[in-house]
């Protein structure tokens, strides 16, 4: 295990890290985070949210942060404004629409609101949906609008909700069919469903890309940045972090990658976290 170097940014992942459950963050793990910023600290969310919803979180914490969203492919400043945005090419948009339409799926479009004002996610309508994606739809209003995800564009990701083996599928799908070209992770319901979360990014995009562009505009080097997370799309910020910490609800890869292991997500494990980097 490495030493603890020392943090001058602390970047965390919200589901099944920072957050207990939906928006919902704990007075301890908010007040250790306050002492954090107190301390000169830059602290900023790294999350597979989009803005929007990730904007709740933040607003709970009551403090200016600015946040990687979606995997990596949007990075937002405390102030709102996009620093950086990486979206698919029109080609491999198309194709990769009408593969997931082959399989019978429907693509959630994961757009940056700073463009469409009135709207940050599109709902494939060309075929039926499924209840999961029916019920992302509803819970995204007004925000969420159905429309034909062919004709889009500026899409930060493709975002889809199915069975465990139609996304295992699908997955395997766009790998063989673009292996050089796209990014994928694909986690189970964190609410225990039976249904699994597929996330197409563009290639070489992930929260460890996004995290450091966003340290470069901050002016803190890699060297200084602590990442915390609990899933596989929090692998590449744990494993390149100076200091990478594992909540104690990840999963065995997850902890296997992190320097060290936390307390989980809803036993203030961020607490500890914060301890450690202030010294106490």
């Amino acid at each position: 295990m490495r030493e603890l170097p020392e943090i001058r940014l602390l970047a965390l992942d919200v589901d099944g890290t920072l957050a207990v459950r939906g928006h919902e963050v704990s007075p301890a793990t908010r007040d250790a985070l306050h002492a954090v910023t107190e301390a000169g600290i830059v602290l900023v969310v790294a999350t597979g949210r989009r803005y929007r919803t990730t904007r709740a979180v933040i607003d709970a914490l009551d403090l200016p942060l600015s946040a990687v969203c979606l995997g990596g492919a949007l990075v937002k400043q405390h102030d709102h404004l996009t620093l950086h945005r990486e979206t698919f090419e029109p080609a491999l948009h198309q194709a990769l629409v009408d593969l997931i339409r082959r399989a019978g799926q429907s693509v959630i479009v994961q757009q940056d609101a700073d463009i469409f004002g009135h709207r940050d996610v599109v709902v494939d309508d060309a075929l039926p949906w499924n209840e999961r994606t029916r019920a992302y739809h509803e819970n995204a209003q007004p925000w969420a609008h159905p429309g034909d995800a062919a004709a889009e564009d500026h899409a930060l990701a493709f975002s889809l909700w199915g069975g465990h083996d139609d996304m295992a599928a699908l997955e395997r799908a766009v790998r063989s069919a673009f292996p050089l070209r796209c990014a994928t992770v694909r986690v189970p319901d964190p609410e225990g469903g039976d249904d699994s979360y597929l996330e197409i990014l563009p290639a070489k995009v992930d929260k460890w890309t996004g995290l450091t562009r966003l340290a470069l505009h901050l002016g803190v080097p890699s060297h200084a940045i602590c990442a915390v997370g609990d899933a596989a799309n929090d692998l590449p910020m744990i494993r390149q972090a100076a200091w990478g910490v594992a909540m104690g609800n990840a999963g065995p890869e997850v902890q296997a990658a992190a320097d060290w292991v936390t307390g989980r997500h809803d036993e203030d494990g961020i607490v500890a976290v914060v301890q450690r980097i202030l010294g106490r």
